[in-house]
């Protein structure tokens, strides 16, 4: 559940900061760009709908993305279409001012989300190849195969600089709004709060995933028990200090916004007009207008092939722009998407993850659960071990079973979570039988397989027991 709420929670983030940037921006430029005397309205609700509801799908697209691991240029191909899709919305629904600002505003608010996002993705790269080590082999393993740490490390200081520019970004409007209004409504206010509140967390995440590689190399991992507790330690903290900035805040302040509107107006600098110089007056004779047509016009051969290869330029571009945007979808991995049903599948483990989020933000405290779920999967590697030893296994033999146990451990885990509580007198199959499911009946036969045939398990066998996993905790 601690993975759940992390991955959830990264999510929102993502979503959260920037639409609440987007959203402030568009309140604050409103009523510039408005003008209801001409009856030019730009922005209304129907904007800020669109906004909140883009973040959202924006959102669940690139966690698509992610797990189907497409391909960065297929992020332009979406953003084209989407803004496509808008523009159709707009016309249905006689909105036809909203596009001229929802265009750039939609296509910026994807960028910075994908800007955000791909730290997360590196994050989860990360854990993902540090999943089946511990201690001294994760120490040796990461010694040898670090590029996923230095692809993350890279990640953070690219995020470290895009957390700034966006602040920096949010000061600017809110400069802007208040040279122009002079006040904000309340609702700005509260959008201005959070978004820098989104803005700490990041950052807090930042500093997260600097002692995930840190302790990594040192052979730690997963040295965050409680994430809720966490979170909420920052929570508390980041309300102490505006309740404290609040209070020692006053009207005399260092900088005031007003000092530049009266710099604007009293030192305003007078336009210099240089005069100009006196030219010589040079007598040109004129020529007749057929001559100078003449000499002056090229010759019909050049005019013919300047204009085929204008035209040939833009019909191949044309035709690249638009095997670009097409062949996306007549490509293999499109047909498997929708034929095997990721999406639906994707849509199922979103749920799920959803309801885990709030059972495991509402509910008590679970640490004695996990250490207990901890022991007892320690406990199994121990005798299937011990086990391995004493039937005097070949070296192959011995690594295919760790591996498959290191697997197994994970099932335990997730089962002592849910009240499938495992105990030593079980034997694997008869274990994964509590689950009453067949993946897990699988998962059973598969072990029992591995452990007590001499041959090792066929590669395919050995994927299908991992993803057998993956697809019950995942449930």
């Amino acid at each position: 559940m601690e993975s759940r709420f992390s991955r959830i929670f990264e999510r929102f983030l993502v979503f959260s900061t920037i639409v609440s940037l987007m959203l402030t921006a568009t309140s604050v430029f409103s009523p510039v760009l408005n003008n209801y005397e001409v009856e030019r309205v730009l922005i209304d609700w129907f904007t800020y709908i669109l906004i909140i509801g883009s973040g959202i799908v924006f959102t669940l697209v690139l966690q698509i993305f992610a797990l189907e691991k497409i391909k960065s240029a297929m992020h332009l191909v979406f953003i084209v279409f989407y803004i496509f899709g808008i523009l159709f919305l707009c016309y249905i629904t006689g909105k036809t001012n909203a596009p001229y600002v929802l265009i750039v505003i939609l296509t910026v608010q994807y960028f910075l989300q994908v800007g955000i996002n791909e730290l997360f993705i590196f994050h989860d790269a990360f854990m993902y190849d540090c999943e089946d080590y511990a201690g001294k082999e994760l120490e040796q393993y990461l010694f040898h195969n670090n590029l996923s740490a230095i692809d993350l490390t890279e990640k953070i200081k690219g995020q470290q600089v895009m957390m700034f520019a966006i602040s920096i970004s949010m000061f600017v409007v809110l400069v802007f709004g208040k040279l122009s209004e002079g006040y904000f409504s309340f609702i700005t206010l509260l959008l201005v709060i959070f978004f820098y509140l989104n803005v700490l967390l990041c950052c807090f995440m930042l500093g997260m995933f600097k002692n995930d590689i840190f302790y990594a190399f040192l052979g730690f991992k997963d040295y965050v028990r409680n994430g809720r507790k966490l979170f909420g330690s920052v929570l508390l903290i980041a309300a102490i200090s505006c309740t404290a900035g609040a209070v020692l805040s006053s009207d005399n302040a260092l900088i005031k916004i007003g000092y530049v509107q009266e710099y604007k107006e009293t030192h305003e600098k007078e336009r210099y007009i240089p005069e100009l110089p006196d030219f010589i007056d040079f007598q040109i004779e004129p020529q007749s207008e057929e001559r100078m047509e003449r000499n002056s016009r090229p010759s019909w051969i050049l005019e013919f092939i300047a204009e085929l290869i204008k035209w040939l330029a833009i019909t191949g571009l044309s035709i690249l722009g638009l095997i670009f945007f097409i062949k996306p979808f007549f490509t293999k991995h499109f047909r498997v998407f929708w034929t095997e049903g990721h999406l639906l599948k994707f849509l199922r483990e979103l749920w799920q993850e959803i309801r885990e989020f709030f059972r495991y933000v509402f509910s008590k405290s679970t640490d004695s659960d996990e250490q207990y779920s901890t022991v007892q999967g320690k406990k199994f590697r121990e005798s299937m071990m011990e086990f391995l030893k004493k039937s005097k296994r070949s070296k192959e033999k011995i690594d295919e079973i760790d591996r498959l146990t290191k697997h197994f451990m994970r099932l335990i885990d997730w089962g002592q979570s849910h009240g499938i509580k495992f105990t030593q007198t079980l034997a694997p199959a008869e274990y994964t039988a509590l689950f009453k499911n067949k993946t897990a009946d699988l998962v059973g036969q598969l072990f029992e397989k591995a452990l007590y045939d001499k041959n090792v398990l066929t590669e395919e066998e050995e994927k299908i027991f991992i993803a057998s996993i993956k697809e019950i905790i995942c449930e």
